[in-house]
C-alpha cells in the first residue's frame, strides 16, 4: 500500500484536561487524541468524530494519515482507540507519530482467498485463529492485508505464518510456527441414546417377573 498523503485530519489544540472537559467535547461532536510519539513531547489535540469516521470507513484502522494541528503536518497511525462499553462510541484515541524514512510496527489484517480442496469435496470447515499479524516495514510497504491462499488445504492441513511468502521488505514479528488457518473435517453429530432411568430394569426382565408372580 502507497503512503496517501491525500489522507488527512484536521485537528485542534486542546487545553482543557479531565472527565469533565472530555464529556463536553464529545457533545459537541469532537473526539479527544493524544499524539505522541516521533521524539517530540505529547500533544493534546481534538478532532471531529464525523471527520474521522469518513476516515475509517474509506481507509480502514490501518491507515497511515497527515493530522494537520495548527497548520503542522505529521504522520501518524492509530496506536489505540478507548470505546464507550455500551454504546461502542469512540470516545478517546491516541495517535502515534511515523517517519516516512524509517521502519514501524503495524498490524496488518488477514485475508483468506481461494477455496480449500477440504472444503469443497470433503466438506471441511476452515478454522481461522489467527484475524491479524503484526509486522515492521517502511509507512510506504505497509500492505493493506495479507492474503493467506487456502485452495491447497486439505482436511487436516494448515496454513502457518511460516508459510507466508512476502516481500523481503516487510519483516514478520510473529512465531513462525503460528498457526494462520486450518481445514478441519466436519463435526459429526452422534444419535441420541436413551438412557434408562437409575434402578429401573429392562422391559424383558420385569416381564419376566410378571409372569413369576403368574405362576
Amino acid at each position: 500500500m502507497s503512503l496517501d498523503t491525500k489522507i488527512s485530519l484536521e485537528a485542534k489544540p486542546r487545553g482543557e484536561r479531565g472527565k469533565n472537559a472530555s464529556r463536553r467535547l464529545r457533545a459537541q461532536g469532537l473526539v479527544p487524541v493524544t499524539v505522541y510519539g516521533g521524539g517530540q513531547e505529547s500533544a493534546s489535540t481534538t478532532i471531529v468524530k464525523r471527520d474521522f469516521a469518513a476516515l475509517m470507513r474509506a481507509h480502514g484502522r490501518n491507515m497511515i494519515f497527515t493530522l494537520n494541528v495548527d497548520g503542522a503536518a505529521t504522520p501518524v497511525k492509530i496506536a489505540d482507540m478507548q470505546l464507550d462499553p455500551v454504546k461502542g462510541t469512540l470516545i478517546h484515541m491516541d495517535l502515534m507519530r511515523i517517519s516516512l524514512t524509517e521502519k514501524s510496527k503495524f498490524e496488518v489484517p488477514v485475508k483468506i482467498v481461494g477455496e480449500s480442496t477440504g472444503v469443497k469435496n470433503s466438506s471441511g470447515v476452515l478454522d481461522i485463529p489467527t484475524h491479524s499479524l503484526e509486522i515492521r516495514c517502511l509507512p510506504g510497504d505497509l500492505p493493506a492485508v495479507i492474503e493467506v491462499d487456502v485452495t491447497s488445504l486439505d482436511i487436516g492441513d494448515n496454513f502457518k505464518v511460516g508459510d507466508l511468502k512476502l516481500d523481503e521488505k516487510i519483516e514478520v514479528l510473529e512465531d513462525p510456527e503460528t498457526v494462520i488457518v486450518t481445514c478441519v473435517a466436519p463435526r459429526v453429530e452422534e444419535p441420541a441414546v436413551e438412557v434408562a432411568a437409575e434402578g429401573s430394569e429392562p422391559e424383558v426382565i420385569k416381564k419376566g417377573k410378571a409372569e413369576e408372580k403368574a405362576e
